[in-house]
């Protein structure tokens, strides 16, 4: 966590991936970053912005682990994560886990990924896609010019 009076402004926004699976996913779910925000927090605050999508929260020591049509979710033993008796805590005394959330009714409805299953039961395609007009900010203050920094020959 920062320091205090060394947060950072900025909060997360919506951007396409790789289109390897539906819905928004956060990383790092149980970690407080460089805002000083818990990113659970800011993830489900995004995630009321985007209410059509599903969305997945990994805790730092987690980890979703796909093969086929089947999900299975591991973690490191002895490592702190957000999980307490499957209810989530804030402040990492539990176990690492990976929390599915969906916005209904404009309030954030969390629960714990099971250990096992079909992915179809876990994932959902997306009822609408709001784009974040904030992408086209981003992508013009970090120009792509398709070449791979500190790789050159």
């Amino acid at each position: 966590a920062p320091a205090v009076g060394e947060a950072k402004s900025w909060e997360y926004i919506r951007i396409d991936g790789l289109g390897f699976l539906p819905g928004l996913c956060c990383a790092h779910h149980d970690r407080v970053q460089s805002n000083g925000i818990l990113r659970a927090h800011d993830f489900d605050a995004m995630l009321t912005r985007h209410s059509g999508e599903r969305g997945v929260g990994i805790d730092h020591w987690a980890a979703l682990v796909i093969d086929g049509d089947t999900f299975r979710t591991i973690s490191l033993p002895g490592k702190g994560g957000s999980v307490k008796d499957t209810t989530f805590c804030e402040d990492g005394s539990g176990v690492p886990g990976i929390w599915i959330k969906t916005v209904e009714h404009g309030q954030i409805r969390s629960w714990l990924a099971p250990s096992t299953g079909k992915l179809s039961e876990l994932l959902a395609l997306a009822e609408s896609i709001e784009k974040d007009p904030r992408v086209d900010v981003c992508r013009a203050q970090n120009p792509d010019d398709t070449r791979f920094h500190g790789m050159e020959p």
